[in-house]
């Protein structure tokens, strides 16, 4: 049997709801530099 996966508030990591928001806008953040990051070398 299975247990639950523990959420952010089990880990002590505060509350779930800021540190989703925080990750949502580090992704939006990292796909709108992507395209520039990868053709630098070229």
């Amino acid at each position: 049997m299975r247990t639950p996966a523990a959420t952010f508030e089990d880990l002590g990591y505060g509350a779930g709801s800021e540190l989703m928001q925080l990750l949502e806008e580090v992704s939006k953040l990292r796909e709108a530099y992507a395209p520039s990051i990868l053709d630098f070398g070229s």
